[in-house]
This record gives structure tokens, sequence and C-alpha cells, in this order.
């Protein structure tokens, strides 16, 4: 699903969009709990735990309902400011990695689209991703702003299903990671890792790699850049609509 960056960028255009006093007070909290449904990486928690929707499940789902479903005290208005824009941040990263599954994965990469969900589909998927993320961190400004507020987070709230000690961690990680420059070398390790490929497939992924950014070329024009524009636009628009319901409940 969509990388770090992407997910604090629609965080900070939701935010910039609202014009809260909480979240533009809270940017840190906001940042980090937009990036914190991957704490899995850290935690080792099944992507259900976190993410609040069924990759096997091709019905239709809502992670936010389900959130506060599994969560109902972070549903209510007893939470303290920093607490509120993490679950504000949360929100947006549940919207926009179920936009892309919905939207994007399944019906162009996935089991049932026209490549069949197969070994190139998959790397297809996470090389877009990855280029739209390398995208997004050419803004030295923004990239700045977020690893800065990010890394000031104080972490004093409790939300309860993620120990602290965790988040502690993770905000460690995501810095580290904000602050590195990408390469394909990375894309490479952490494809494997993230689909769980066979020893037996690393040979067709180096090829395909080797192939990169003409890879990317194919994959734009077989989903279009107006698909990934119309992604973003939507992604953004539910994940503001997500966060001001969520805001004004509590």
């Amino acid at each position: 699903m969509p990388p770090l960056v992407l997910h604090t960028a629609i965080a900070k255009n939701v935010a910039d969009g609202l014009r809260l006093n909480l979240l533009d007070d809270e940017r840190g909290s906001l940042y980090l709990g937009s990036t914190a449904p991957d704490i899995r990486v850290v935690t080792r928690w099944e992507r259900e735990r976190t993410h609040f929707f069924d990759l096997n499940n091709f019905d239709e789902q809502d992670g936010v309902a389900a959130f506060f479903e599994a969560h109902p005290a972070l549903a209510g208005g007893c939470l303290d400011a920093s607490a509120r824009a993490f679950v504000a941040g949360y929100l947006t990263h549940l919207v926009m990695d179920e936009r892309w599954i919905n939207s994007v994965y399944r019906p162009f990469f996935g089991e049932r689209s026209p490549l069949g969900g197969d070994l190139k589909a998959n790397i297809m998927d996470r090389a877009l991703q990855f280029s739209m993320d390398c995208d997004r961190r050419q803004d030295a400004e923004f990239m700045a702003h977020v690893v800065d507020a990010v890394a000031r987070c104080d972490l004093a709230f409790d939300i309860g299903f993620i120990d602290g000690e965790s988040l502690g961690q993770w905000q460690r990680v995501v810095t580290d990671m904000m602050g590195r420059t990408p390469d394909w070398d990375r894309f490479r390790h952490g494809a494997r890792r993230h689909l769980g490929f066979a020893e037996a497939d690393a040979e067709q992924i180096e090829e395909m790699v080797r192939s990169i950014p003409d890879l990317v070329d194919e994959t734009l024009k077989y989903l279009t850049v107006e698909r990934v524009e119309d992604f973003l636009r939507e992604a953004e628009d539910r994940s503001l609509s997500a966060v001001k319901d969520y805001l004004q409940c509590a």
C-alpha cells in the first residue's frame, strides 16, 4: 500500500484544508498517526490488526468504522489534543490504503484484474507506489517540515491499542526512513520482504528491477496518469471528510 511519505502528504493536505488549531498545533502527532498503521513493521502484528481491512475479503469494507468499532474509546471527546490529532492522522492512512486497494490494486493488478495478480503485476504496483513516493520527496521543504514535526512529537498521549514503547520505536523508524534518500536497491529488498516472494523468484525480481524506470513507464501507460491523479484526489477528499466527521463527533 502507499508508502509513508505519501501518507504524510495526504495528512498535511487534509490539515491545511481544514485549518483547525488542533491539527495545526499537533502536526507531529498527526503525521505520526498517518504512518502508524504500518507500525506492524516493528511489532510483527497481523496487517488486519492495524489496518482494519481484510485483504482476503472482496466484499465492501469500511476501515474507519471497523477501527472505531474495535476501539470505541477513541471516538469520544475525552482524548487530549495530541491523541485526537494522532487518531485523525490514523484515519487518513486507513482511507488512503482502502482507496488504493479498491480503486487501483484490485481492478488493475490483483488476482481478479486483467494482469491476474502475478509476480510482475505486484512488482508494477509496488514500483508505481515507490516512484510516487520518490516524486513527493523532491519537495525538500515539505520533507524537512514532516521529519521535524514527527521527531518533536513527545508521545505524551495514550491511545490504548499501541503501547508507548512500540510507538517510540516507530517514531525513530519513521524519522530514519524519511531522512534517507530512496533508491531502487531499497525498493528491491522492500518488495521481496513485503510481498513475500520466494527465493525462486529472486532472479525475475532482479530482472524487473533492472528495467526500472521502463517498468514504471509501462505501469503508468497501463494505469494512466489520470487514474493516479483521480486516486490521489479521491483519497484526499475522503480523508478530509473522515477527519472532519471524527473531530466534530469528538
